[in-house]
């Protein structure tokens, strides 16, 4: 047989209880007193602590981009100048290769020049020579044939065969 509670004792879940209540009430009301005293300050504190590192935390980043920014300006500025150096120093460059190519070139013409003018000097002095040496050959055939018209005969036949003997005798690749 199934025996099914009586009425009056049995209470139902919407029913009201003073004395649970009551005592609901109070342990409630200790454990919230007790959580105040020995768990809320911890985690209260844990929560201020964590929320001071994490606002120390942004503000750090905040502090580290800017000096990422700033140290970024400032490469961007020396690359900036260093380029700019780069271009002047091969402006330079080119204009000091361009002076040396000049110089090079006028010290090359005065050299050649100096060079044409020792030549024509030396070409001058060897005509000079020669013609000395030619005109010393000249007295010295002029003697030379001298001294055979006195040695030979005075007669015109002589003369004429010594005169033609001594034109076979001279060179014939002479230049007038």
């Amino acid at each position: 047989m199934i025996a099914f509670p009586s009425p009056v004792l049995a209470a139902g879940i919407m029913d009201l209880n003073p004395g649970l209540t009551l005592w609901t009430a109070i342990t409630f009301l200790a454990l919230i007193l007790f959580l105040a005293k020995f768990a809320f300050g911890p985690i209260v504190r844990m929560l201020d602590e964590r929320e001071r590192t994490i606002h120390e935390a942004i503000d750090q980043a905040k502090r580290e981009r800017a000096e990422a920014e700033r140290m970024l300006a400032d490469q961007t500025a020396a690359l900036s100048a260093a380029q700019r150096e780069a271009a002047e120093l091969a402006q330079r460059s080119r204009k000091d290769v361009e002076a040396l190519r000049a110089e090079l070139t006028n010290r090359a013409r005065k050299e050649a020049d100096e060079l044409i003018a020792t030549s024509r000097r030396q070409i001058q002095e060897e005509k000079l020579k020669a013609l000395a040496e030619l005109k010393g050959q000249v007295v010295d055939l002029a003697i030379d044939a001298a001294r055979r018209l006195i040695e030979s005969s005075l007669d015109e036949r002589s003369q004429r065969a010594l005169v033609e003997e001594y034109i076979a005798t001279l060179p014939t690749d002479r230049a007038a």
